[in-house]
């Protein structure tokens, strides 16, 4: 009984980490990749919106 809990423990502890650790990775991205308040945003954001690169039509109506 005490080893099927153990395992349980076990494996919830490591599901745990792993969601920590991707969280953490994703925050330390975010920090990288983060322009600074006072930047214009960035142009190639806006030169890749799909309006803009003609990747979405507009339907005939």
């Amino acid at each position: 009984m005490f080893a099927r809990v153990w395992e349980a423990v076990k494996a919830t502890a490591a599901v745990a980490a792993l969601i920590a650790a991707a969280l953490v990775s994703a925050d330390k991205l975010d920090r990288q990749k983060a322009a600074p308040s006072f930047a214009a945003p960035p142009v190639a954001a806006t030169l890749a919106e799909p309006a803009a690169t003609g990747a979405i039509t507009p339907r005939p109506r």
